[in-house]
């Protein structure tokens, strides 16, 4: 599962990444998508879910490990998108 960049002008803003992946993900650029999760926080610290196309619980958990499970293991700690 490769890790995909997003582009470093716009990470602060949510709402234009979250646009771009949707383009990329129209062109093919990740294959045809089958399941997606997206995880928000908000500024009190609300943490909100999304499965995208009909990702149930358990898959959507599953997706959420080999994704944490893929950045630290082969791409290291340094190129995670949030700092302490």
């Amino acid at each position: 599962m490769p890790v995909h960049e997003l582009p470093q002008a716009t990470l602060q803003d949510a709402a234009t990444v979250l646009r771009a992946i949707a383009d990329e993900a129209e062109k093919g650029e990740y294959g045809k998508v089958q399941n997606g999760i997206v995880v928000l926080e908000d500024t009190n610290g609300n943490i909100r879910v999304f499965g995208l196309c009909g990702t149930e619980y358990y898959r959507a958990f599953a997706m959420l490990h080999l994704g944490i499970e893929n950045m630290l293991t082969k791409r290291g700690r340094e190129h995670m998108l949030w700092t302490d």
